[in-house]
């Protein structure tokens, strides 16, 4: 596994709980496929995490930045491998690494489907989808605890307006009056409503017993096992 080393272009809060570090890999070879992670940490230190890349390899092309969305604490600082990071530090990045990746060719549809700060490889895919000179067409269903927690938030409204992907969002605890999305957990007839007649090649992100139940409600609406993809942390 080889082991780069970035520095970081900048580290800003993206929800309550995530920050999303840029780092300036214009002058490296890094190599990956959409979905895939790294394992991350401050230079100098024994501690790496993974990470699944937040930019499509195109978008790191074109801008030379790396993205990743990582948890933060109340305080904003991020967990030992990480903490203290801010714009300027050196961090080091061994990888890529991880399968969970968006194949080379595209069936017609395509279902993400994203718990918390597992929409981070997902961001990464359908950004490289949006690429293609025919892309998908693409449904996103995110469920984060408040809509304060929705990374990436204003992209997916923006995209959801110009008819680029289809966007469902939830909000599983508080949502003042002014929210507009969904609430509760997602419901099986949701599912079903995203799946019927599309056949889609489905992917899921996020906790582990998140993805386990929606690989249920996949399998339940008609999905083959063949045609889930799931990622756990």
């Amino acid at each position: 596994m080889t082991t780069h080393q970035f520095v970081v272009r900048e580290a800003a809060r993206e929800t309550p709980r995530a920050a999303l570090l840029r780092l300036d890999a214009s002058a490296a070879r890094f190599s990956f496929t959409a979905g895939q992670a790294a394992l991350v940490g401050l230079a100098g230190r024994a501690a790496r995490k993974p990470y699944s890349i937040a930019s499509s390899p195109g978008e790191s092309r074109r801008s030379g930045l790396l993205s990743f969305l990582v948890e933060v604490g109340p305080d904003g600082q991020a967990r030992p491998n990480l903490d203290g990071v801010r714009a300027g530090s050196l961090v080091a990045v061994d990888g890529p690494v991880g399968r969970f990746v968006l194949p080379r060719r595209l069936p017609p549809e395509l279902l993400f489907v994203a718990g918390g700060t597992g929409i981070a490889p997902l961001r990464a895919m359908i950004a490289s989808a949006l690429e293609r000179s025919e892309p998908p067409r693409i449904t996103l269903v995110y469920s984060a605890r408040t809509p304060a927690e929705l990374a990436f938030a204003r992209e997916w409204r923006r995209l959801s307006r110009r008819g680029r992907v289809r966007f469902c969002a939830t909000a599983t605890r508080e949502a003042d009056s002014s929210w507009r999305g969904r609430r509760g957990r997602i419901q099986q007839a949701w599912i079903d409503a995203f799946v019927r007649r599309r056949d889609p090649l489905c992917f899921v992100c996020g906790p582990e017993p998140f993805v386990a139940r929606l690989a249920e409600m996949l399998r339940a609406a008609g999905v083959p096992e063949r045609r889930i993809r799931r990622e756990r942390y």
